[in-house]
């Protein structure tokens, strides 16, 4: 899922469309797988036609195992502080989280053994198990992981990113049991020989040893695990640390094809502590056994009392038979991955991958094809649709969903549905699961646009096919005529009229009033 924060796991360098996010503490990210290689139900069981069991097929089940290597794995992550914020173009992010990784490898053998005896003969009479070689190596790894990554963009077409792990070991058993066994033809007793090298660690000093250096378990400390609350948180920060890093580049060939690569996990835990790691060996000089089988009052005794599996009888019953030595340090690996993806963009909501998955796990490569389907819908929905194979797997089936409302992301995805209905005959389980918030709401931040094989059609988003053009010819360019510019008229000088002089004004005599002859008026009788 290209706009889950959380693709980022398999490689830092994965391009970040959010500005930032933020997981809910012990619900942002849960993922749980489990691999089993080779006990499969159909390999030794034969079904009737209506589906019901018909019979047994021991033969059938020990030659569709690897003389070696045969695995049966669990692991389990939980985040539980999750987030990541963006400043320009980089991208930064912190998780703490808790895991376990657990291994179990078996050669054939252990159950040719088991199933077939030393006695058992091919057609030629030949003795197929005549010295059966049993190898058994069940790892378990419990352990803390704080890291911080960190994703940038060098240029428009090229992504780096690392994330540096602190880790704090909690516990771990660290076994390489290898056994070789023989049966008399005579009275069937077994016999061989042997050789144990398991290492046990853990932040509760579990054993202690007396002035003789005798070495027994301590069921005080045991016992005291609740009492002492800041002690125990302080071992689990203190003790056992170690360090791993990812590493991953994200390569742009255009807008629409691009390649990646990455390692993770690639790094160590450092196991001590007084008290607290024990090795447990075969002693060179006691290492043979024999098996004649359990008398009457033996069985008598088991049958009435049972068998007592408290940690005082399992630790006495190991002190009495193997050698036990204290231990100041010693290391493990952890199961490393190397990844190798294709991407190819038909439209930006639609991608297709290739991918090329490895787990290295101690001297072992354990390979893993897958091709998927990604598409966005809506701005709300992100749908996954997978095939995988690997060794004696080939019916993997995965889909995964995200819905996006609001800020808060919620998304599930499984590599091999076909597994809730076929549990027995599952080799593969992969399931996750988680809720976090994206802010913003929407993937507002773009990549950088480069040359596409596509465009765009008028009036819509979508990008369609580029049909095939035809080569432009370029008319020649006609040379431009040269602008001749008139020459500017000349200005006509302006001539001044001369002022004409003034007429000095006349002023006119004043006329003298007349005077008004007084008329004397009589009266003319």
């Amino acid at each position: 899922m290209r706009l889950n924060p959380y693709s980022g796991s398999n490689n830092p360098a994965y391009f970040m469309p959010y500005n930032g996010y933020v997981g809910i503490p012990g619900a942002s990210n849960i993922n749980f797988s489990l691999l089993n290689t080779s006990f499969i139900y159909k390999n030794f069981i034969k079904l009737n036609d209506d589906g019901t069991p018909e019979k047994f097929t021991p033969n059938k089940f020990v030659n569709s195992l690897h003389p070696t290597s045969n695995w049966f794995n669990t692991n389990l992550n939980m985040e539980l502080l999750g987030f990541g914020f963006r400043v320009k173009k980089c991208f930064f992010s912190f998780n703490y989280r808790l895991k376990m990784d657990q291994q179990f490898r078996y050669s054939r053998d252990l159950f040719g053994f088991l199933l077939q005896g030393n006695l058992a003969q091919d057609k030629e009479g030949n003795y197929i198990y005549k010295s059966a070689t049993l190898e058994i190596e069940p790892n378990i790894t419990v352990y803390q992981e704080m890291s911080l990554g960190f994703q940038t963009q060098i240029f428009d077409w090229l992504y780096i990113g690392a994330r540096p792990k602190i880790l704090f070991g909690l516990a771990n058993i660290n076994p390489k049991l290898s056994a070789t066994i023989n049966t008399d033809p005579e009275d069937y007793t077994i016999f061989g020989t042997h050789n144990v090298d398991i290492n046990v660690a853990s932040i509760i000093p579990f054993y202690k040893k007396d002035a003789d250096g005798n070495i027994s378990l301590n069921s005080d400390a045991l016992s005291d695990i609740g009492n002492d609350i800041p002690g125990l948180v302080k071992s689990c920060f203190s003790k056992n640390l170690g360090f791993a890093i990812d590493l991953g580049a994200v390569y742009r060939l255009n807008q629409q094809v691009r390649f990646s690569a990455s390692v993770t996990d690639l790094g160590f835990i450092r196991w001590k502590g007084k008290g607290a790691l024990l090795n447990i060996a075969s002693n060179p000089n006691a290492n043979s056994f024999k098996f004649e089988g359990f008398n009457e009052d033996q069985i008598t005794n088991l049958i009435n009392n049972g068998i007592d599996f408290n940690l005082d009888t399992i630790f006495n019953v190991v002190s009495n038979n193997f050698s036990l030595n204290e231990l100041n340090s010693y290391s493990t690996m952890l199961t490393s991955k190397v990844m190798l993806d294709g991407y190819f963009d038909l439209t930006p909501s639609n991608r297709f991958i290739l991918q090329f998955k490895g787990y290295i796990m101690g001297k072992n490569f354990l390979p893993q094809f897958t091709v998927a389907y990604n598409g966005s819908f809506f701005r709300v929905f992100d749908i996954v649709l997978s095939y995988s194979m690997m060794r004696n797997s080939f019916a993997n089936l995965g889909v995964g969903l995200g819905i996006r409302i609001g800020p808060l992301h919620l998304y599930a995805g499984t590599d091999n549905i076909l597994a809730a209905v076929n549990v027995l005959n599952a080799t593969k389980i992969n399931v996750t699961t988680g809720l976090l918030i994206n802010f913003p709401v929407t993937a507002k931040v773009k990549e950088p646009e480069l040359k596409s094989l596509f465009k765009k059609r008028e009036g819509t988003e979508e990008a369609a096919p580029v049909a095939e053009k035809e080569p432009k010819v370029k008319e020649p360019k006609q040379p431009k005529e040269p602008k001749v510019k008139e020459p500017k008229q000349p200005k006509e000088p302006k001539v001044k009229e001369p002022k004409q002089p003034k007429e000095p004004k006349v002023k006119e005599p004043k006329q003298p009033k007349e005077k008004q002859a007084k008329e004397t008026t009589g009266s003319a009788e």
